[in-house]
Formats: C-alpha cells, sequence, structure tokens
C-alpha cells in the first residue's frame, strides 16, 4: 500500500519550465516551476508547453490558477500511478477479525470510571502498516460511544469516531484508521478505546464458550486493556496501562499491508527520473485525447500519439523511442532496485 497524503507532500521534486513567449511567460506559479532534482517535465517532448497544455483544457478561458491547480493535481496523480506500477504486486499480508466465534450477549460490564479497550503493538518495520478497517460495538442499549486512537510517544488525540450502538446486538463501524510503525511515528504502541465514566449502556464481555479467542496476527499484537480513574480524550500515562481478561464489547476487522510509503519518501530522488516520464506520458495523452477542436489542435494530437508510442516500424519518418517506453524501462529499473532477486544457493553434491 502507499499513503497518498505523504507522497502528496513531495511535489516540487519534479517541475515546469516557465514560457519564453510574452503571453505566457508569468502564467506558472513558484510552485508549478519548482524542481528539486533540476528535471522539467518540458525537456521529455517539445509539444509539452505552457501553451500547449492551455489549450488542451475543456475550459477554453481556464484562469492561470485554474491552471496551476491542474498541474498540481496532475504531478500528485502521476507521481501515484508511477508508485503503483512500480509497487504493484499484492501487498495485502493478512485481512481478519480479532474475534471470530459468536457471543451470547448475557455478560455486561459494569461501567466506572476508565478508560477501556486494546493496546495494538504493531511489528518494528518501516514496510508495515496495519489499518483498522471496522469497530463493531456489543452493548446492551442504545448510545453514542466515542472510540479514541492514540500512539504512546504522543498525548494529542490521533483519531475518534463516534459510534451509535445497538441494544442487544453488534453494531459495526467502518474507520479506515492506519497504524503504521514508522512515518509520522517511531515505534511504541497504540491505544484504541472509549470512556466509561457517563455511559448508561452496558458493554457485552466475551465469556461465551470460544467467543474470547483471540485470532493471531503475523505483524501485531494486540491486548485488552484497562487505566483505572482516567477521564480524559488525552493519552493516558502509559505505565497506568493494566492487562485484563474483558474484552470492553469491542472487535475489529484489521488489515495488514507491505506499505512502500518509506520507501518513496526516503529515497524520493530515485524516482525523480520515472516521475518525469510518467507526467508527460499523462501529459501527452491529455493532448491527443482533449476535446477542443481547431486546425491547431489536430496537428497537436498527431504529434503527442507520435511522441508517446515514437517510432521503430516506419522506415518513412525518423526512428525515435516514445515516452511509454521510456517509462517502461524506468519502471522495470524502479522495480528491479526495490524487488533485488533472491539469492540462489546451490549446494556440490
Amino acid at each position: 500500500m502507499i499513503r497518498v497524503s505523504e507522497i502528496d507532500d513531495l511535489l516540487g521534486l519534479v517541475g515546469f519550465r516557465q514560457s519564453t513567449l510574452t503571453a505566457y511567460a508569468s502564467v506558472l506559479d513558484a510552485g508549478s516551476i519548482a524542481s528539486s532534482s533540476g528535471l522539467y517535465v518540458n525537456d521529455v517532448s517539445g509539444l509539452i508547453t505552457t501553451k500547449n497544455i492551455k489549450n488542451s483544457q475543456e475550459d477554453t478561458a481556464i484562469s492561470n490558477a485554474n491552471l496551476n491547480t491542474f498541474l498540481d493535481n496532475r504531478m500528485k496523480s502521476s507521481f501515484v500511478n508511477l508508485c503503483k506500477s512500480v509497487f504493484s504486486d499484492n501487498d495485502l499480508i493478512e485481512n481478519r477479525s480479532l474475534f471470530v466465534f459468536e457471543n451470547d450477549f448475557t455478560n455486561t460490564l459494569t461501567n466506572a470510571t476508565d478508560f477501556v479497550g486494546y493496546e495494538i503493538d504493531v511489528a518494528k518495520s518501516k514496510d508495515i502498516n496495519v489499518v483498522i478497517n471496522k469497530i463493531m460495538m456489543s452493548f446492551d442499549a442504545v448510545e453514542s460511544v466515542t472510540v479514541y486512537l492514540f500512539h504512546s510517544e504522543n498525548d494529542a488525540l490521533n483519531q475518534s469516531q463516534a459510534i451509535t450502538t445497538v441494544a442487544d446486538s453488534t453494531k459495526h463501524q467502518a474507520v479506515n484508521w492506519n497504524l503504521p510503525s514508522f512515518d509520522g511515528v517511531t515505534g511504541g504502541k497504540w491505544y484504541v478505546g472509549y470512556l466509561r465514566s457517563g455511559l448508561t449502556a452496558q458493554a457485552y464481555d466475551r465469556d461465551y464458550e470460544s467467543a474470547n479467542s483471540q485470532t493471531r496476527f503475523s505483524c501485531v499484537g494486540i491486548r485488552p486493556i484497562q487505566v483505572s480513574g482516567w477521564d480524559a480524550n488525552t493519552l493516558f500515562d502509559v505505565n497506568d496501562v493494566e492487562y485484563t481478561s474483558e474484552t470492553w464489547g469491542m472487535n475489529f476487522d484489521i488489515s495488514s499491508f507491505r506499505d512502500y510509503t518509506s520507501i518513496i519518501v526516503e529515497n524520493r530522488d530515485r524516482f525523480s527520473r520515472g516521475l518525469q516520464l510518467q507526467t508527460a506520458a499523462d501529459l501527452l495523452n491529455l493532448m491527443a485525447t482533449t476535446t477542443r477542436s481547431n486546425r491547431d489542435e489536430r496537428i497537436i494530437k498527431t504529434e503527442a500519439l507520435y511522441d508517446l508510442n515514437g517510432n521503430r516500424s516506419n522506415p518513412e519518418i525518423p526512428m525515435s523511442i516514445g515516452v511509454l517506453r521510456q517509462l517502461a524501462d524506468e519502471v522495470r529499473m524502479l522495480k528491479k532496485m526495490y524487488d533485488p532477486p533472491k539469492l540462489q544457493i546451490n549446494t556440490l553434491i
């Protein structure tokens, strides 16, 4: 998986050259022309000019500000497209629920002033990300219960979700919370749960036959906890955490993935040439498929297709390697770099 919000922060890796034409010389803003790598999309094809990009827009009267917004979004999308091409293998490690056996909804837990829930210890690896897909809450009455997510290195609240319980049943609530071990946090543990002070509805404990048998996950450890006397939506002193046998009326649907975000963010310059080519290919495709129609656009469409696909078979025009072929070669190189062949050991007999 790739956390797109962190990839978006890499804007400025590759830029666009400002036009030298007087009418277009100040169209691009500082964000569009920024290039920390020294690479510019325009250098891939002579067709990629501010004038041609603007004239390929569906909005014939697009403002300079909106054109810069378009280029910003185009660069973001191209970066995501590139990363997904490089890291295209199945990244799912597992997708399971914490408790898989049925409960009989008979044993409730008396409310007190405390924080109750679970400690979640994600494998200390930078290429692993755990996602809480859903939280399931089992209570004996209808009530709005706010579930909080904290990390042990930060007092501030990370996430929260109000869940309206269903009497004598289980409420399923999608949350899609990311719990990385690194990137934004450093090691440590996650805590997810709710404050019981002031609640009228009571949670059902799982004590029916195998109801409290927990799933063993490959990349994460999960233990029920209680912090007595705590009644604030900020992180408690982790030294006050008590491990319990109660399950607090909670269950989770959890997925774990190979997470490539850190590789991309920390090796950003390795992706600059690929981003240059991917953005160029996406813009040439825009020119080739634009809905605008006039003499200039018809000529640009033909030339854009030529630049995209190149020529290796028609002897009547110069041979060239298209942008798509260059991009494919770059993606192949990046794949090889970040997924090197396994060492093979042969024994002599």
